[in-house]
């Protein structure tokens, strides 16, 4: 009989729904708004159905920089939200990130209280993402981005719903309710415990109080004391399905020492719950705010809040926790695997047991201290690369303490500590003033090898996410090495580090360390005989460079950066440089001295005026191609830069190689990415492919496409 019921009431609820075909962008029919509005970007923009990516095109909104912009779409009447649809834009990319997405019916705050439906914590530039949100219902769409001096542009918003379901009379809404009831905060007056309690004020129950009183004194706030992995729980005394948790933050105590705290929920006790599934990530939050996230009807008995670090107190002035049916008396509305997939964090966030914070009783030394700092270029005259070790923790840009990279593909810093370490940990304090989520997915590589800049060197850490104007500690577990890297993969990204500490012991021999177990890999696993012969030789020539400087006068200096793979190419099998005689062709030619052939003239001169190089004009995607003539195995190209200005206008530059014309050769398989080259020289890029054609192509707008020279190397 109460299999009857419930198929009754399904067949209810499915009444007062449309079917899946009906399904529609319902924000082309809406009004849109936002909080300001610069270089003629309104918010109607984002909802004119074209995904044009490119702001020039008209078809983008943008607000002015400004705190915490936002844009909203006003759907007319109230539906359920199934999921949004977001293209960025295809410069500028990460500006997006860290923005979320809030759907209701309230204009309080702008629509920005609403609850929440989804975190953005990046969109691929010129790509759309669609971000689930489970029939969440509201009339208003906002997309929503905290922080000081932020600008929001979003090229186009899809919101793909039904129209709520109608009720049908008492009777039926109440048997709906039974299915997916709304229901009160269990975590009310529940069990709660902390790992540690401040003082007699701070204890674990007063954040499920009922009061959202947000001043320490009033004895209704949570707080644990100072230590590693601070955590707070609830036990909900059975498992339901958790639909949404709301957190008030302190006012009076260190509001800021939330940033990075996680949500989870499950029903495990291991790890005093704190492995739970996560729900979401607490990030920028205001003091005293009240914020809701979405979790999505994750099962659970536990809700566990937890703030990796080290030297970390938590305090919570209200938990609030809202849930669906009972495990089982529904089908689940939570898919795992999609909730883990719509945040790339969440396996880098998951670093409780493996932090590793500073021995206070054991001094080790700051190697970074006197040591020389790189990086991949400069923003302007308060980002030099030195900047990061000057031992001041200054987070305010323009205050002269922070390096700042362009925006480029896969910026990087280094320092080098002078004479190899046993790197124990790395300290990096991230900027504060703004922009705080550019650093995630940064990675710290250590080594003893400048091959691709020290970026290839083993990895001690990836870094999710570090608060803004917060410092993070990651260990590298004796690690050995010279050089100190941090290596932002992607294209148009900044680095900027406030600073850099690396605590390391002067290298011993013999010394257990995971760089002995570590070695740097081969981008392409049918590229490892070339590429341990390449490593090979470039140790050998370091080595014999170092012999010869220990025996040099005291004025001559040895200069890694200097070390160029073009050196150690085995001299006794050179392969055929398989351009001869091909015909090479690009996208446009700049003047008289930049025609194609110049790139395969055998001349490495990287003086353009000599009339050796190719040259494009400006435009979007330039590209340069040789026709081999015949299909051949490629072994390796060699690329030489430009030498008289503009080194950096190759980088991000792609290597294509293949039989294929369509879209001008540009669509065969990828050799590699330049991320960057030094100036005037070149550079062996192996790939081992085959191909009729070589391509090189600059993907972007208004970019102009230089070579020196172009050699590819293989047989047959």
């Amino acid at each position: 009989m109460k299999d009857v019921i419930i198929l009754s009431l399904l067949g209810i609820l499915g009444m007062g729904r449309c079917s899946k075909d009906e399904l529609v962008n319902v924000a082309l029919r809406g009004k849109a708004a936002q909080s300001s509005t610069s270089y003629g970007g309104t918010a109607k923009r984002a909802i004119d159905g074209i995904w044009n990516p490119t702001y020039e095109y008209l078809s983008c909104s943008h607000t002015s920089g400004e705190t915490s912009p936002w844009w909203r779409v006003d759907l007319l009447e109230t539906y359920q939200v199934t999921s949004v649809t977001i293209t960025n834009r295809d410069t500028l990319a990460e500006r997006i990130n860290g923005a979320e997405i809030r759907i209701g019916n309230s204009l309080e705050n702008d629509g920005n209280s609403n609850p929440r439906c989804a975190l953005i914590s990046s969109i691929p530039a010129g790509g759309s993402t669609t971000f689930q949100c489970h029939g969440m219902q509201g009339q208003y769409v906002n997309v929503f981005l905290r922080g000081y001096m932020q600008y929001l542009t979003l090229c186009e918003v899809e919101v793909n719903a039904h129209p709520a379901p109608i009720e049908m009379g008492p009777t039926q809404a109440s048997e709906l309710n039974l299915i997916v009831p709304v229901t009160d905060n269990v975590a009310l007056k529940k069990t709660t415990r902390q790992s540690s309690q401040y003082s007699h004020m701070g204890g674990s129950n007063n954040a499920v109080d009922g009061r959202r009183l947000s001043m320490y004194k009033d004895k209704s706030c949570s707080r644990t004391k100072s230590q590693v992995n601070p955590w707070w729980r609830v036990d909900l005394q059975r498992a339901y399905n958790v639909t949404s948790i709301t957190v008030t933050n302190i006012e009076d105590v260190d509001p800021e020492m939330i940033d990075g705290a996680e949500i989870h929920i499950g029903n495990s006790l291991q790890n005093n719950g704190n492995n739970n599934p996560l729900c979401a990530v607490i990030s920028s939050y205001p003091a005293w705010e009240v914020m809701t996230f979405q979790c999505s009807g994750i099962e659970g008995r536990y809700v566990n809040v937890f703030l990796p670090g080290c030297n970390k107190h938590l305090s919570l002035c209200e938990v609030e926790v809202n849930v669906g049916s009972r495990p089982g008396e529904e089908q689940t509305l939570y898919d795992m695997d999609e909730h883990l997939s719509s945040d790339m964090r969440v396996q880098d966030m998951k670093r409780g047991q493996d932090i590793l914070c500073p021995d206070h009783k054991t001094r080790y030394e700051n190697a970074a201290t006197g040591g020389i700092a790189n990086q991949s270029s400069q923003w302007d005259m308060f980002g030099d690369a030195n900047n990061a070790i000057d031992l001041s923790w200054s987070n305010w840009y323009l205050e002269g303490s922070c390096s700042h990279t362009k925006a480029e593909v896969d910026p990087w810093w280094r320092v080098d500590l002078s004479k190899t370490h046993n790197v124990t940990y790395v300290t990096i304090t991230n900027r504060g003033d703004c922009c705080s989520d550019r650093i995630s997915g940064a990675e710290i590589h250590v080594g003893d090898s400048l091959f691709n800049n020290g970026n290839s060197n083993p990895l001690c850490a990836r870094i999710p996410y570090i608060p803004a104007g917060q410092s993070r500690t990651f260990p590298c577990g004796g690690i050995s090495g010279r050089y100190v890297n941090i290596l932002l993969p992607g294209k148009e990204k900044y680095l900027t580090l406030c600073e850099v500490e690396v605590q390391a012991s002067t290298f011993q021999a013999g010394l257990p360390s995971t760089a002995h177990k570590t070695a740097v890999t081969a981008p392409n696993r049918n590229l490892a005989w070339l590429w341990d012969l390449l490593i090979s030789l470039g140790r050998t020539a370091i080595r014999k460079e170092e012999t010869y400087n220990q025996n040099s006068t005291e004025e001559e200096t040895f200069d890694h950066d200097k070390i160029s793979f073009e050196t150690q190419r085995p001299v006794d099998k050179v392969p055929e440089n398989l351009v001869s005689g091909g015909i090479e062709v690009h996208s446009s030619q700049y003047d008289s001295h930049g025609a194609a052939s110049n790139a395969t003239d055998r001349k490495r001169n990287p003086l353009y005026h000599a009339g050796s190089c190719s040259h494009t004009e400006a435009e979007t995607n330039p590209w340069w191609r040789v026709d081999l003539l015949d299909t051949y195995q490629v072994t390796f190209v060699t690329i030489t830069n430009r030498g008289d200005c503009c080194l950096h206008k190759i980088n991000g530059a792609e290597i294509r190689i293949g039989n294929s014309l369509e879209n001008n050769g540009t669509n065969n398989p990828l050799c590699a990415v330049i991320s960057e080259m030094r100036e005037g020289q070149p550079m062996d890029i192996p790939c081992n492919m085959e191909g009729h054609y070589v391509t090189i192509v600059l993907p972007g707008r208004e970019k102009y496409l230089a070579l020196c020279e172009v050699e590819v190397y293989g047989g047959k």
